[in-house]
């Protein structure tokens, strides 16, 4: 009887010492907290790192080695093509692009530039007094971005008149003229024009020019022609208003007189100032023959782009230049 206890609790021993090596050995199977369970899977993946990071960097720098292999391969490869496989074939490829630029950009230049001034014929008129003459010439500009200043003079066979400055607004036509230029009757006369200065109409500032233009324009309208019974002197006069909203600063007119297709004459008008609002007749006359006119033409001779053709509203003081003295 006692052999048989003894032999009950030596297997209950060995079952009892075998569960719990089990346990031991898979966690799993046993009952663990959920902090046990969350350090046991921590445990797990720092021992695989710990195991195989040495082999993981192995592979890392290997990769890294054949990435960089690719690319001094690649980039020796471009070298030897273009400096020797294919130089000759590059250049001239190089060439052809450099001068398909610069034939589209000059393109594009003289797209963009402005085109040059046209020049009309002279005429030539009596001064009045059958001793002196007049030149006529008209000059026009169909850029309608671009204005210009420029010199101009009259060519004769004795030589040329003396330099004028002149002006040119965009889209516009206007005439150039000069007094008592010649002694001799209907000379030879060629214009010429040089040191052009061209000026783009910045958008920014003006964004309708035809607009801006006729904000600053004033108004010319009722010119007459009129003569003498005696027909030893003539007149010429022309209504200006002045709607704009600024002060013009001795503004002149070139008054064109027709005698059918032939030039009558040549007048200009300067007055003193041209207010804001103000209307004001302008004239002028002379002594001598006059033919009988059928049409006249009033130009403004008004550079709106210059500052010198404005003058200060009234109220506002300002140091005027062309007024100035200088003391010592």
């Amino acid at each position: 009887m006692e052999l048989f206890h003894s032999f009950f609790w030596l297997i209950s021993g060995i079952l009892f010492w075998s569960m719990d090596n089990n346990n031991q050995n898979n966690p799993t199977n046993g009952f663990l907290k959920p902090e046990e369970k969350e350090f046991r899977a921590f445990y797990k993946r720092e021992m695989w790192w710990v195991n195989h990071q040495v082999g993981l960097r192995k592979i890392g720098l290997g990769i890294f080695i054949v990435f960089d292999l690719i690319l001094v391969l690649l980039a020796g490869w471009f070298f030897i093509d273009a400096y020797a496989v294919s130089f000759d074939q590059e250049k001239n490829s190089v060439i052809s692009m450099v001068s398909s630029g610069l034939s589209e950009l000059r393109d594009f230049s003289q797209s963009e530039a402005a085109k040059p001034l046209g020049v009309g014929e002279v005429a030539v008129v009596s001064s009045g007094d059958d001793k002196n003459y007049d030149f006529y010439a008209t000059i026009a500009n169909q850029n309608t971005d671009w204005y210009a200043t420029f010199k101009y003079a009259f060519k004769m066979s004795g030589g040329e008149t003396a330099e004028l400055n002149g002006f040119i607004l965009p889209a516009e036509e206007r005439p150039l003229i000069l007094f008592k230029a010649a002694t001799t009757k209907t000379p030879s006369v060629e214009l010429i024009v040089r040191d052009v200065k061209w000026y783009r109409v910045d958008p920014h500032e003006i964004s309708d020019y035809p607009t801006w233009f006729a904000d600053h324009n004033p108004q010319i309208s009722e010119a007459v022609f009129s003569r003498a019974d005696d027909n030893n002197q003539a007149a010429v006069a022309f209504k200006i208003k002045n709607q704009t909203a600024y002060n013009f600063y001795q503004p002149s007119f070139a008054v064109i007189l027709w005698r059918g297709g032939t030039l009558g004459g040549i007048v200009r008008i300067t007055a003193a100032s041209l207010e804001s609002g103000e209307e004001k007749v302008l004239s002028a006359s002379w002594l001598g023959a006059a033919p009988s006119i059928t049409k006249i033409d009033v130009y403004s001779e008004i550079n709106f782009f210059a500052s010198e053709s404005y003058s200060s509203p009234e109220g506002i003081q300002s140091n005027d230049t062309r007024t100035q003295i200088e003391t010592k």
